[in-house]
């Protein structure tokens, strides 16, 4: 199945992290959108708990645990350097999820799930990096994130810098057998510190 340009252009641009084309802006009401930034998508890139990392958990440990967040609730992640600190907010999960593109859709055999997630630098330094999302499935298996473009529900994540105050939302996807069900998703920071640099919602 031929993919779209704009589709291309995003997955050449996967280590730059989180996709897309929703802007950064300021958390007051009615402050100015600050320009689109470089699409990037969170990516397995050998953080923590990568495949092949020693330390990663194991399929029977990575379940939903009765102090995972849920949708609509928010996380506090600290980044590695001194006052970086990020508020983390998934907003919406749709399973399946839909590209806008009528000829664009998952491979044979996959389908697509998404969330809507915000990041609002509430610390005293800029936010640089992001870092990166998985969603697991009820075997225990880690799905990093794909490059879709826009989604019938919304347009996808953009993720260039937050300074002090500024909010990035958007959509990050998934793709995963069609038998397999999301129980979990991960977010985690680019520069983490044990036991501060990331979250997890239960699906």
């Amino acid at each position: 199945m031929r993919q779209p340009a704009s589709v291309l252009a995003a997955a050449a641009l996967l280590p730059l992290l989180l996709m897309g084309a929703t802007a950064c802006q300021s958390v007051p009401e009615g402050a100015a959108v600050a320009p689109a930034a470089v699409p990037a998508v969170p990516v397995d890139d050998g953080a923590p708990g990568a495949a092949g990392d020693p330390a990663a958990p194991g399929p029977a440990a990575v379940r939903a645990t009765a102090k995972d967040a849920r949708v609509g609730d928010s996380v506090r992640v600290r980044g590695r350097q001194v006052g970086q600190h990020l508020q983390v907010e998934l907003n919406a999960f749709v399973d399946p999820a839909v590209s806008v593109e009528k000829n664009f859709a998952p491979t044979a055999g996959k389908r697509w799930v998404a969330a809507s997630v915000s990041f609002v630098n509430v610390g005293g330094a800029s936010y640089g990096a992001l870092g990166s999302m998985w969603a697991y499935d009820g075997a225990g298996q880690r799905h990093p994130v794909v490059p879709t473009g826009e989604l019938t529900t919304g347009k996808p994540l953009v993720f260039d810098s937050l300074e002090v105050g500024e909010r990035a939302e958007g959509w990050v996807v998934f793709e995963i057998p069609e038998s397999a069900r999301i129980v979990r998703l991960q977010y985690q920071d680019a520069n983490m510190q044990t036991n501060s640099g990331g979250g997890f919602w239960a699906v």
